[in-house]
């Protein structure tokens, strides 16, 4: 106990004359998604999280440690009382180019059911981004991004089990707008699984439609064709939606990197 404390004083405040820790970064971000769907299974609802962190130092590689404070909500207004939550959550990860790896610890709280409860995991989020043609406004098809999400955790509590969700999209931009705003058509499939509790998680997603924005900002309407694989049912239906991702770094107080 003493040698975590002294620990703690090390990094919190200045050990010796002369010398202060300096934190190489206060990297935050932002995400949030709200919509409406016409097949009566989410309703209208909103999603996000809110991160903060502190980088304590990089590796010899250049991949950044940050330990971060989260808070994280989901509201939907149909089939609520196993979904409608808020959580603070406290983390470690470690960054690279395009992978995210760490373990953080969180309280869920489920306001439909007016109970809480506790959440360890160890995780894995990648993201990655393509341009599969040279943007050009001369051309009819202006930009051709292919772009993908994911995460892949365990559940040291075993509520949840192994867990993995996330999508990958293809879009082509064929307006290019004021201040970087592109508009086009869309393909997309999206996943959720998991080994445990799963019947209403477990999703398979093909999607098309449209949608506009820029690198901070979307809107769009997309038509769904779902797969529940646990309850062997499909859902199909249209979806509108805006979604909104910023990151930041305090200690430069300007745009951070994707991380």
């Amino acid at each position: 106990m003493a040698g975590n404390l002294i620990l703690f004083s090390c990094l919190a405040f200045p050990c010796a004359p002369g010398f202060a820790f300096s934190p190489a970064a206060y990297p935050g971000a932002v995400w949030m998604m709200s919509g409406r769907d016409t097949n009566g299974i989410y309703g209208t609802n909103t999603q996000g999280s809110v991160r903060q962190g502190v980088e304590l130092l990089c590796l010899d590689g250049g991949q950044p440690l940050q330990v971060y404070g989260k808070y994280t909500w989901r509201f939907r207004n149909i089939n609520k009382d196993y979904y409608n939550s808020y959580a603070p959550y406290l983390g470690a990860m470690l960054s690279f180019k395009f992978v995210d790896v760490g373990a953080e610890f969180g309280w869920p709280h489920y306001t439909g059911l007016s109970n809480g409860s506790q959440d360890y995991s160890v995780f894995a989020n990648w993201s990655r981004y393509w341009s599969l043609k040279d943007w050009r406004k001369s051309d009819f098809i202006k930009a051709l991004p292919l772009s993908t999400w994911g995460s892949a955790a365990y559940d040291l509590s075993n509520k949840n089990g192994s867990s993995t969700m996330g999508w990958v999209k293809l879009q082509a931009d064929v307006f290019w707008l004021p201040h970087n705003i592109m508009a086009g058509p869309l393909v997309s499939y999206d996943w959720r699984l998991r080994t445990r509790n799963a019947d209403y998680f477990n999703l398979s997603e093909i999607s098309s439609g449209l949608e506009i924005g820029n690198d901070v900002v979307q809107l769009g309407a997309k038509y769904s064709w779902s797969h529940y694989p646990k309850l062997n049912q499909q859902d199909r239906g249209m979806y509108y939606y805006i979604t909104i991702y910023k990151a930041w770094d305090l200690k430069s107080a300007g745009p951070a990197k994707d991380k």
